[in-house]
């Protein structure tokens, strides 16, 4: 899927500078389902830009949607800023239309929050019993949820079939070792499922896998970060003795700063 992404976005002429995808993310949904306009966000990581796509569906039968494009609030991103546009030219009623915003970011790994984002289009009234368009049209506003890019956005999953050879034949230079009292998680299961999701790295060796009744656990993960850069994370994990889970992490990787992200995604 990143491939068919990537081929999309390098034949789009004001993207084209932007160099080779490494990832794309699920879509995720920036509006209620029951929304009179429904808006989804594909996230695509570039070496230094992120271009977001946003898939829009007009649900209003009496409404043609023109020059629709999202207006992104950077302020909590100082490091990031918004490089072009390419908005949706017209979406008719119940016929998705696609807008895309190119943001160039640091080379730094790290969350990008955006918290304030809209949709800025022009209306047309549409006769629904003829599918006449009215001319006539006027400036709309509408609001979409809150929109992060997280550590996860810069990894790609990597399967170890060996994840011993590979922990022993990276640099342990830049390890770092971590323990955290989780006082809220209620079992070893939802602790390693919640560490999956932080970080976007793959299970190794089966050991997503938690029997119910487990006291104790190691899981074992595997990824590439941006740049090409291999990381992997062991962590420990038991029961606490009156409430949540104990765990030890170590962490793994060919370059210090993407220890130290991985870390700070642990600790958020």
């Amino acid at each position: 899927k990143t491939t068919m992404y990537g081929e999309m976005l390098n034949k789009m002429p004001q993207f084209a500078h932007v160099g080779q995808l490494f990832t794309s993310s699920a879509s995720a949904e920036l509006t209620e389902s029951e929304a009179e306009y429904c808006v989804s966000v594909v996230k695509h990581v570039f070496p230094k830009h992120i271009i977001f796509q946003f898939t829009i569906k007009n649900t209003m039968e009496e409404q043609q949607l023109e020059d629709v494009a999202v207006k992104m609030d950077l302020s909590d991103a100082p490091n990031c800023k918004v490089e072009s546009h390419a908005p949706a030219e017209v979406i008719k009623y119940g016929q998705p239309g696609v807008a895309f915003v190119c943001v160039e970011r640091p080379d730094a790994i790290g969350t990008v929050f955006v918290k304030a984002s809209k949709l800025v289009f022009k209306v047309k009234e549409v006769d629904a019993s003829t599918g006449e368009v009215y001319e006539e049209s006027q400036e709309e506003e509408y609001p979409l949820d809150e929109l992060e890019v997280s550590v996860s956005d810069f990894c790609k999953p990597s399967d170890l079939a060996d994840f011993r050879r590979s922990w022993e034949a990276t640099t342990a230079d830049n390890d770092l070792v971590e323990e955290f009292r989780l006082e809220r998680q209620k079992s070893i299961a939802d602790t390693v499922q919640g560490l999956m999701d932080a970080l976007g790295m793959e299970p190794c060796e089966k050991s997503a896998s938690v029997s119910a009744a487990a006291r104790t656990h190691r899981l074992l993960l595997g990824g590439i970060f941006i740049g090409g850069i291999q990381a992997l994370v062991r962590a420990d994990l038991r029961m606490g003795q009156t409430v949540g889970v104990e765990m030890k992490v170590t962490i793994r990787t060919e370059d210090m700063a993407v220890t130290e992200a991985i870390l700070e995604a642990i600790s958020s």
